[in-house]
């Protein structure tokens, strides 16, 4: 056995799972609704859309497929950019490809390994549609500079499209 072999195993995080939580879990593995639109999960969209004063809320299956969604509702497509970090899961990038549009790479901060709002100025170009940040290991980037460049090419892109 070499040394790093004996070394203890370093979870990157520990689940806190409880007993209700997996009472309900075996409920809905019993309930046959696993990959569609179930009791739970309506009751959940309802809970959701209470909590929302009413405002209709839709859950979907995972991360990859909400933003796959989030682009396509923005109307992302082909001849379109999106800026995001190659800091990420394939899925960031493949979700930009699946609709058509092309992933733009921003490098990340070597601070805090999240996407850097400098290097995303520097890679906006006149097809720049969306900017996808990646949260690093739960440290948000700076969401505030973030919401003020793509304010700044909303209002550009805007005016561009009204001198057509």
């Amino acid at each position: 056995m070499t040394e790093s072999s004996t070394l203890p195993f370093l979870p990157f995080t520990r689940p806190s799972i409880d007993e209700a939580t997996i009472a309900d879990v075996t409920e809905v593995l019993r309930s046959g609704w696993l990959t569609s639109n179930g009791p739970k999960v309506q009751s959940f969209e309802s809970a959701l859309s209470e909590y929302f004063s009413g405002r209709p809320v839709r859950t979907f299956n995972s991360g990859t497929c909400t933003m796959e969604i989030a682009l396509r509702i923005a109307g992302i497509g082909p001849g379109d950019e999106v800026i995001t970090t190659p800091n990420s899961w394939v899925a960031t990038a493949n979700v930009i490809i699946e609709v058509g549009a092309t992933p733009v790479f921003a490098d990340i901060d070597p601070r805090s390994h999240n996407i850097d709002i400098d290097q995303i100025a520097a890679a906006i170009t006149p097809r720049t549609r969306a900017i996808i940040p990646v949260h690093m290991c739960g440290l948000p980037c700076d969401m505030d500079r973030l919401y003020g460049l793509a304010a700044s090419i909303r209002c550009a892109s805007s005016k561009m499209r009204h001198r057509r």
